[in-house]
């Protein structure tokens, strides 16, 4: 009574204490289990009516409330998932300078870019003499090269000198004196001068002065007349984060949040108020970098204001685009191609590899094969955006690798810049358009007219020229210990013995360019087994706008690849490279399995909210994509 009274005074509680018993008394209770962040973020019933809240159904069966992105190094290919086509828009941003450059006439090439010599006289009489009466011999192939023992060189005489064996293995004439006849049109043309007023398909350049705003995007960055007040970059180089010339990150993440923004008011007309109602579905590589992904989804969703992202892989995406349930996709792009064996609308990480090459190496290719033909447009440079897009469209055009184009043919273009006629150039090509798209089986061509940058140290991350599922393997020999003879042995006559070795991963591959035929054979050796690389090689689907487009490209490729196929796969006689169904532009298949994919029910759990993402952040990703993360 004493305590209860001294804790009553003290204004404590009273607590009454009753005596446990025996079984009380020895009964523990279980320990507290902390709850995962992954179960936090679980998906379970989260398409169920009633069950999250109305936020946590989001409705995409039409279509029109879903805007699909593709970004790529040359071309952003936007628009809504109810709609057949995408918006293509040129991916560049052009800026204000804050100080005025002066304008000079020959602008400097950009970091990594080599402009090709221009021939001498000298050469070019030496490459008239050992042409003239002698189309007969080997020695014609010849006619092109330089003083000098140069890889280009050496890969220009060997790809002409098999180009004159297959036409004679084919029972085709070859020209007599084709590159004397070239390169003598060639010097003496001369360009037609047409007025403005007669040029039907006429540039409009836009003057600096009229430039409302710091910021030009898309197309309108492509025509403004005086570069010196603007300076244009390219976001994303060779399928990642540009880092030739950005800075920071954020640099880059800017002028991606710009080509976007404006891309989005004026190809469809979706204002930046009326994001908020939208989702969004991004396209993103094979082989990615979970940097540049958490900084797209930042930008979609903080920045820009989506309500909803879904992320998915690229090559998946052509799958569904096709209709095909299993495929080895080959996409080659403006500048970094990728393959990856696709089945049932998943890749397989180990099949996975990316290089840097795409159509822009031909097109350098080729101009430097024009430029060894005198071509008459001598002022051309490749670091200007207007002659760049010309020699592009002289690729598109005129490259093939079939044999029955090689000849000696006569072709004309027209030359736009500002504040000057329009002037036509007519010009003859032998075997340039064929001996182009050569480049990407021969990496030391393209290495010689573009060096890969340095990613080691930039704020990309560590990514090397070419990226592997899993590192190609090279032959190491083994050191056994030696075995002291026997001195009374009888000598008996044996065979010399052969050094053992073994396979071991070549972490020195992904430094180097691969070539096309070699990549495709690893990413389909590596899908799993024989019979899926069986039937990985008869189902290759060849998407992107480097070589889509080339006629004769996909029987070129099905016969190298037949010539390296692993001895152990003797029942593949035959490659088949199956074209897009329903006449659909490759170009535009990961986008249109964009635009299915977001429509399908069972991609409701791959939503990422925008409440989510500020939650959660990048985990989100980890649980909702259909891939490894």
């Amino acid at each position: 009574r004493s305590a209860a009274r001294t804790s009553r005074s003290n204004g404590e509680p009273h607590v009454r204490t009753e005596r446990l018993g025996p079984m009380e008394s020895t009964y523990s209770f279980p320990a507290f289990v902390p709850l995962s962040q992954r179960s936090v973020t679980s998906t379970m019933r989260r398409g169920d009516h009633g069950v999250g809240g109305p936020s946590g159904v989001f409705d995409t069966a039409s279509g029109e409330n879903v805007v699909v992105i593709h970004p790529g190094s040359r071309w952003l290919r936007i628009g809504r998932a109810s709609e057949a086509v995408p918006r293509e828009v040129p991916h560049v941003a052009a800026r204000r300078l804050r100080v005025q450059v002066p304008r000079v006439s020959e602008p400097t090439a950009p970091v990594g870019l080599k402009e090709p010599p221009v021939p001498s006289p000298h050469s070019a009489a030496e490459r008239t003499a050992m042409d003239v009466d002698n189309s007969d011999s080997d020695s014609d192939t010849e006619a092109f090269a330089y003083a000098g023992d140069s890889s280009v060189d050496s890969t220009l005489s060997m790809l002409r000198t098999a180009l004159k064996q297959h036409q004679r293995h084919s029972k085709r004439k070859v020209p007599s004196n084709a590159y004397s006849q070239v390169i003598s049109y060639n010097r003496n043309t001369r360009a037609e001068s047409i007025h403005e007023h007669n040029d039907p398909y006429r540039v409009e350049w836009i003057d600096a002065s009229e430039v409302e705003g710091d910021c030009v995007t898309g197309e309108a960055a492509l025509r403004i007349a005086d570069d010196g007040q603007f300076v244009s970059r390219w976001p994303i180089r060779n399928g990642c984060f540009n880092i030739e010339e950005y800075a920071s990150i954020e640099d880059v993440l800017g002028d991606i949040e710009s080509i976007w923004t404006q891309a989005l008011d004026r190809e469809l007309g979706i204002q930046r108020t009326h994001i908020a109602q939208l989702g969004v579905v991004l396209v993103i590589p094979d082989i990615f970098n979970r940097t540049e992904v958490e900084a797209l989804a930042c930008v979609l969703l903080q920045r820009m204001g989506f309500a909803h992202l879904l992320v998915q892989q690229s090559s998946a995406l052509v799958t569904f685009g096709a209709g095909f349930s299993s495929a080895c996709v080959v996409d080659v792009g403006a500048q970094k191609t990728s393959i990856t064996c696709v089945e049932d609308g998943h890749c397989s990480p180990e099949s996975r590899v990316t290089t840097m090459y795409g159509g822009d190496d031909i097109t350098r290719f080729l101009y430097h094969l024009f430029v060894r033909s005198h071509f008459p447009y001598a002022n051309a440079r490749l670091s200007r955006s207007h002659d760049w897009m010309l020699l592009n469209d002289l690729r598109e055009r005129f490259c093939t690798v079939n044999l029955s184009d090689v000849n000696i043919r006569l072709h004309s273009f027209f030359v736009r810049t500002p504040n000057a006629n329009t002037l036509k150039y007519e010009f003859k090509a032998y075997d340039e358009p064929y001996q182009a798209p050569l480049c990407l089986f021969y990496p030391e061509i393209m290495d010689a007219y573009y060096e890969v940058p340095n990613y080691g140290e930039s704020f990309v991350g560590d990514v090397t020229p070419t990226r592997f599922g899993i590192l190609p393997t090279r032959a190491e020999s083994v050191v056994e210990p030696a075995i002291v003879p026997q001195t009374d042995a009888i000598d008996v006559p044996v065979d010399p013995p052969t050094v053992p070795h073994t396979f071991v991963p070549d972490p020195q591959a992904q430094f180097m360019r691969m070539p096309l035929d070699a990549a495709i054979t690893h990413s389909i050796v590596h899908s799993g087994s024989i019979d899926r690389a069986r039937k990985m090689y008869a189902s290759i689907v060849i998407v992107g706008g480097g070589v889509a487009f080339i006629p004769g490209f996909d029987s070129l490729l099905s016969s190298r690849l037949l010539q390296i196929r692993p001895d152990y796969l003797p029942s593949v006689d035959r490659i088949d490279i199956v074209a897009p169904p329903r006449d659909l532009d490759p170009r535009v298949l990961a986008w249109k399995g964009g635009a299915v994919l977001s429509r399908l029910d069972t991609a409701r759990e791959m939503w990422v909210s925008q409440k989510e993402w500020a939650d959660f952040g990048s985990r989100m990703l980890r649980d909702r994509v259909l891939f490894q993360w």
